[in-house]
């Protein structure tokens, strides 16, 4: 098939190796030698770090992540640790600046990295000044959502049907934002029995046919007609019309256009044939279970079908766009404003675009599933429900029940859409116990006392008038709700470098390094002595290159428990909250800390967490992280929500009308 050959050979881009100009190492080489070999080269490698043997494959090489690694900690002076001899600061420029323009070379072979390899690129590069380089993206193959897969069946079979079909990419799904990507997971042998048993169950489902009253219909009425007329027993012989009415149909309904000539002729002739050989019947299903599993059905493809522009990028196609567009804003197909003007061909213009996105924003009961996600996944207070509590510890406690408070809360902010990521990080508003049911009305979740873990009285009696003021003293933003709280804890205790951890990569866009393999990170078990006093440990000269730059940031959280209720003791002494945040990348941040809430008030405050926002939303719409090139895109999405006052809508459509998201890379092959 056509489809078939284009995908073999958008794969085959995608794996490109383009051969860069030859590079001379040696200055870094006698730089590592001099000043990092004697914890990290051939006599010790600490932390499992080896700088002697770094790959120089700078653009696709599996090292490229450690070279930015090795740049992040040179360029904040963090390395070469106090007390051993250090660069000056001439020497460590040049470095520093060959690495960046190595990487900088490279900087499209990260694009195919899933998003959760995120926070790579320096953030200097992207808002540090005025973009260098024209946006674009790679050419690339989606694979289709497990959520967009589900609806696509269960709309194909009929919305009347409950039938629980097998969700065969679920295990594919990672840490945030790799499930929206452009996925880099081949369909394997399982996936593909599990999709073939999917296919069948709809072909099934559409052609259960039954006798009522002498006449052949089909089960609840549900066959379509296009099919009743093969499968009557009254129609002795099919004609090859009848069956390429019926291909025809089956192709609208699940890629949502006409087959071509030799598509239609080709399936008609394997209809023909399978019905000769194994009945009438499962010949049809057979049909209808092919369509369902051609590539074009599975994926789909971003390549743009327009000669280059001077910047050698590629526009993308209507018809490509009108799925870009509605997988980016929901989990269904296009819908007919937009398959309407990709027929016509006009939808591959930015003004375009931008109407389109515009329109369905402004229907929240298209886009509101998606966007809640991304918050979901970007807070992660989802994974509260996988936290197991002992029930002997709070009774009351009930994580879904938690959960959706905050969803209810989220969903309340994006309604008034001004100041979003300052209102969910700051607002002591909260919604309790709150559900809202199919017809829009308020009602009490029967997670009965749910409230006390917000610190309400105990008698407190639930209201629909919400949201809840709650003590400003007490609560800030989601990171004071107590499903944050929950699932960035543990079974019995709080995570307080979980937290950490997470401050600093979501909110900061630092990086911190997994932890070596020979590492025993386990704190002391003795619960009779706070959380910040066990922590101690983590002081330890090995310990705290890497904890510094976490523990700071996640004690201040100790200001609630592991349920997420706010307490002033914790075994009889006083709460101490105390913390820092250092090495932002921001003066005016970095500093003490006195508690939780000062501390998400200075974030909410700084123009370095907003852009790190920025990146963390162009990773979920546009399905990978961003690189340098991707600059102008990031710096115009940030002027886009900065200017409509913090409005999320702006932001979004400001991302999905960007160069990043509208124009693709051409690839040219390697000349080896």
């Amino acid at each position: 098939m056509k489809l078939a050959v284009a995908a073999i050979t958008i794969a085959g881009l995608c794996l490109t190796v383009v051969t860069a100009e030859a590079l001379e190492p040696a200055p870094v080489t006698a730089f590592l030698q001099e000043y990092c070999w004697k914890c990290h080269g051939p006599d010790k490698q600490q932390g499992e770090l080896a700088l002697h043997r770094l790959d120089a494959d700078y653009r696709t090489g599996p090292d490229r992540p450690i070279w930015s690694r090795v740049l992040e900690k040179l360029t904040h002076l963090e390395m070469p640790p106090a007390g051993e001899r250090v660069p000056d600061n001439q020497t460590r420029e040049r470095v520093t600046g060959w690495i960046r323009r190595q990487l900088e070379r490279g900087s499209s072979a990260d694009a195919s990295r899933p998003p959760a390899f995120g926070n790579q690129v320096p953030h200097e590069w992207l808002f540090g000044g005025p973009p260098t380089a024209v946006s674009k993206s790679p050419p690339r193959l989606w694979r289709i959502r497990p959520r967009a897969y589900q609806e696509m069946l269960h709309e194909i079979a009929g919305h009347s049907t409950a039938h629980p079909f097998a969700a065969p990419f679920g295990l594919a799904e990672e840490p945030f934002g790799v499930r929206d990507a452009a996925s880099p997971h081949p369909i394997d042998e399982p996936t593909f029995q599990l999709l073939l048993g999917n296919a069948t169950a709809v072909a099934t489902l559409m052609t259960t046919a039954k006798i009522e009253r002498g006449r052949f219909t089909g089960a609840n009425n549900q066959i379509p007609d296009e099919l009743l007329a093969i499968l009557d027993p009254a129609n002795r012989q099919p004609t090859d019309a009848q069956l390429a009415v019926a291909v025809s149909r089956q192709f609208n309904r699940v890629l949502l256009r006409d087959p071509t000539g030799e598509e239609q002729q080709r399936l008609v002739a394997f209809t023909r044939d399978a019905m000769d050989r194994v009945g009438r019947l499962r010949g049809v299903r057979n049909m209808l279970s092919a369509v369902l599993l051609t590539p074009e059905a599975l994926f789909r493809s971003e390549i743009g079908d327009e000669p280059p522009d001077e910047h050698g990028r590629v526009f993308l196609s209507s018809r490509e766009l009108a799925y870009a567009i509605a997988t980016a804003l929901t989990d269904r197909r296009p819908d007919a404003a937009l398959l309407r003007e990709a027929e016509q061909g006009t939808l591959a213009r930015r003004e375009r675009v931008g109407k389109h996105v515009q329109r369905m924003l402004d229907d929240p009961s298209i886009t509101q599933p998606r966007i809640l996600q991304f918050f979901r996944e970007y807070f992660g207070y989802g994974a509260a429900i996988d936290v197991f509590k002992d029930a002997q510890s709070n009774a009351h406690h009930d994580a879904q029940v938690l959960v959706n408070d905050t969803d209810q809360l989220v969903l309340y902010i994006l309604d008034r859409d001004d100041d979003v990521l300052r209102e969910l990080l700051t607002t002591n508003l909260s919604f309790v116990n709150h559900i809202v049911d199919a017809s829009g009305k308020p009602q009490r979740h029967t997670g009965r006392f749910a409230h006390r873990s917000y610190n309400l009285p105990h008698q407190w009696e639930w209201t629909d008038q919400q949201p809840l003021e709650l003590s400003a003293a007490q609560r800030g933003g989601i990171l004071s709700q107590p499903s944050w709280l929950v699932a960035h804890s543990d079974n019995f205790n709080n995570h307080a470098i979980r937290r950490g951890k997470w401050i600093r990569e979501r909110l900061l866009g630092g990086t911190v390094a997994d932890l070596p393999i020979t590492v025993d990170a386990q704190l002391t078990n003795d619960d009779q002595i706070t959380l910040r006093s066990r922590m101690q440990v983590t002081r330890q000269a090995y310990c705290w290159t890497c904890h510094r730059s976490m523990d700071p940031l996640g004690l201040p959280w100790e200001q609630f428990d592991h349920f997420g209720r706010w307490r002033s003791h914790e075994l009889g002494e006083a709460v101490v909250t105390t913390g820092r945040i250092d090495e932002s990348g921001e003066a005016a941040l970095d500093g003490p800390v006195g508690d939780p809430i000062e501390m998400v008030h200075k974030l909410a405050a700084s123009p370095r967490v907003r852009q790190v926002f920025v990146r963390h939303a162009f990773r979920y719409w546009l399905g990978r992280h961003e690189t340098p090139d991707d600059a102008a895109s990031l710096q115009r999405a940030d002027r886009a929500y900065l200017e409509s006052g913090g409005s999320m809508k702006s932001l979004i459509r400001s991302l999905l009308t960007s160069d990043s998201f509208l124009y693709r890379d051409t690839v040219r092959a390697d000349p080896r």
